[in-house]
């Protein structure tokens, strides 16, 4: 796929991980589903590393100065961009470059995702003189729901999007 192709990809992606967690929190889903975790993942498995890394990294950013969530201050905001990271790196190393299985690379990226997770948590309790590791159990299972979603969900999403995107004149010009 050529770059401005892709750059319009990971601009829709920075569009619906704006608008998930909104429409989740409308109808009272709230955060347990991780909802701007779905178009990160997405972006990639599905986008050059550089293109998705701006997705992951700006996406909780821009969230926080538009809407105040994630807050930047108890600082999850910054806790999702590490996870927005690993969310893009994992998918496109694993899945992209090594040709890894997708369901293997996905536990494997839900797994480092949740250890960051879990680390920043412990590492900013600390700093926040809370218990870090009661409030970093207690994070890891609120997610569970959309842990759940994401592994009914991606797959196939990531499978019919890629066809997509294969059988687009304009998505698939190299």
């Amino acid at each position: 796929m050529k770059s401005p192709a892709e750059i319009l990809l990971g601009g829709l992606f920075i569009a619906l991980a704006l608008a998930l967690p909104v429409a989740f929190h409308l109808v009272g889903l709230g955060s347990a589903f991780l909802p701007m975790f779905f178009p990160i993942i997405l972006s990639g498995y599905l986008l050059q590393l550089r293109i998705s890394l701006v997705v992951g990294l700006v996406s909780p950013l821009i969230s926080a100065l538009l809407t105040g969530m994630p807050p930047f201050y108890p600082p999850i905001a910054f806790i999702m961009m590490a996870e927005g990271v690993v969310l893009v790196a994992l998918p496109y190393l694993l899945y992209q470059n090594l040709r890894m299985n997708l369901w293997l690379s996905l536990v494997l990226t839900i797994i480092g995702e949740r250890l960051v997770l879990l680390l920043s948590i412990i590492i900013i309790s600390k700093w926040l003189r809370l218990p870090g590791v009661v409030l970093g159990l207690s994070s890891l299972v609120k997610g569970l729901p959309g842990i759940i979603l994401i592994f009914l969900t991606i797959p196939p999403l990531v499978l019919k999007l890629r066809e997509k995107i294969a059988a687009s004149p304009f998505l698939n010009q190299g």
